[in-house]
């Protein structure tokens, strides 16, 4: 968490405090290393079930975030849960892309691993869920612990 601080902290409102940072890529948005058809359909089956839910619906809003070098963050604070980008210089303030009330965090669900990355779900209190991916499972572990299993 300490490493995106910097970027993070100036996007806080007076008064809220840091829980934690987690560097995810949306599966809505992920793309894997490569070219041609064995890269198209890894893609596709790595975006299955990547948002469920209506029109309307809380992960119908959260952001593909796609491509660019921007790290992409999962900001939990004491008051809300969020999604920003970071450009390559960390030291600059990132770039709030979502966000919404942690009462509407219902839960994080552990998927199944697949790949070399770790799946997990978050899902929200009107039923939907947009599925991201972390490198640690410990990642996952930590953000159900501070968002609910």
């Amino acid at each position: 968490m300490n490493r995106y601080r910097p970027a993070v902290q100036p996007l806080l409102e007076p008064g809220e405090d840091l829980v934690d940072v987690a560097k995810v890529i949306p599966a809505a948005g992920a793309e894997g290393v490569g070219d041609g058809a064995g890269a198209a359909i890894g893609n596709a089956l790595a975006r299955i079930g990547a948002v469920t839910g209506e029109s309307g619906s809380i992960a119908r809003s959260f952001p593909k975030a796609e491509g660019g070098v921007a790290a992409k963050l999962l900001v939990v604070t004491d008051r809300r849960t969020a999604f920003v980008t970071v450009g390559p210089d960390i030291r600059k303030v990132g770039r709030l892309l979502w966000h919404v009330p942690r009462s509407v965090v219902a839960r994080v669900e552990r998927r199944p691993r697949l790949q070399a990355m770790a799946r997990f779900r978050l899902c929200f209190a009107d039923g939907s869920a947009v599925s991201m991916y972390t490198m640690r499972r410990r990642t996952v572990e930590a953000l159900a612990d501070h968002l609910g299993r």
